[in-house]
């Protein structure tokens, strides 16, 4: 590891670290190199340091670290904005967007606090002379996430109206929530449909098409489509697997070899993943986990094996009939803490 010594050598530490598995070390090396960057006394070398920061802890199991470098963030943009280039200032306006999502994800933060975050980042992509797009990407989200249907449905179709521009989601991740909605609506088909340029590898991006496959497992289950599924969980999951912020994505596989038939297959999942029933950082992505867990043992308890050795948090030997009252509770609690 070498000594940041100038500007070049912390962003050369930078680039090399951003190269690391997702994870608990690559965010503390972030975190070592903010102090680093302090000692420069160059005030882009902090905004770089701290978007480095914002970057590793959106990708891992620490998303709730996000807030507080943001927080730092946004007051040095407030103060100084001259002290930012034009690369940093285009940062902080796109990470607005991960501040709303990483809220969404966090039971302890307010509605109102969301609501009120919505209207600032509307306020500030409106003097920045950006477009609505991703704004009413972010409205889509939160009334999703409370229920409001036609409130997301007017959300939806404002973000499909408002032009593309620099703030605007890639297309694959466009493409993976609009496919999403549709498939929630109970409209299986045009899913698939808007995922296949993603499919295809027509759109791709650090975690596209990853999320597609694992959320067109059920769609295509549900269209009669089981060996497209199969093929798409055998691809999904060696891209998935190596990526520990993708957990959403993990339990989907996990879910579509429990709801297949393949018990056995999805227990060896969970026993890949044994800090995903315990990793707190991002509460959305454990709950469910959780309840793909809670799952796959209650058809383990239906089947009569209900004593058999499963794996299960670190500590202590599980049963499925144990793992499942274990799993069910953590996810109501979880559950409870949302609503």
């Amino acid at each position: 590891m070498s000594s940041i010594t100038d500007f070049g050598s912390l962003r050369r530490a930078m680039a090399e670290n951003g190269e690391q598995p997702e994870g608990p070390a690559r965010n503390a090396r972030a975190e070592q190199l903010l102090a680093e960057a302090e000692k420069l006394d160059i005030p882009l070398a902090v905004i770089e340091a701290l978007g480095h920061q914002l970057k590793v802890y959106n990708y891992s199991s620490e998303k709730d670290k996000i807030f507080v470098p943001f927080a730092r963030l946004l007051r040095l943009w407030d103060e100084h904005p001259e002290d930012f280039d034009e690369y940093e200032a285009h940062s902080l306006h796109w990470v607005f967007k991960w501040m709303s999502a990483g809220m969404l994800d966090q039971p302890h933060i307010p509605l109102a606090s969301v609501e009120k975050w919505l209207g600032e980042m509307e306020h500030r992509y409106r003097i920045a002379g950006y477009s609505e797009r991703a704004v009413r990407g972010a409205e889509f989200s939160v009334a999703t996430h409370v229920g409001d249907v036609a409130r997301a449905e007017r959300a939806y179709a404002a973000w499909l109206a408002a032009d593309r521009d620099r703030m605007a989601d890639c297309h694959a991740c466009e493409l993976h929530e609009q496919g999403w909605w549709q498939a929630e609506r109970g409209r299986d088909a045009e899913a698939v449909e808007l995922w296949r340029p993603v499919l295809e590898g027509e759109f791709t991006c650090a975690h596209e098409p990853h999320a597609v496959l694992a959320s067109s497992l059920l769609p295509l289950l549900r269209l009669g489509r089981p060996e497209e599924a199969r093929a798409h969980h055998l691809r999904g999951f060696r891209l998935v697997r190596p990526m520990e912020s993708m957990r959403t994505a993990y339990a989907k596989h996990v879910e579509f070899c429990a709801l297949t038939g393949n018990e056995a297959r999805a227990l060896e999942l969970l026993a890949e993943r044994p800090a995903y029933f315990t990793d707190t950082g991002h509460p959305r992505s454990r709950l469910d986990f959780l309840a793909v867990v809670t799952l796959l043992t209650d058809r383990l308890v239906e089947l009569g094996l209900d004593g058999q050795t499963v794996p299960g948090p670190a500590g202590r030997a599980w049963t499925a009939r144990e793992l499942a009252a274990h799993a069910r509770g953590e996810a109501e609690a979880l559950a409870a803490r949302f609503d």
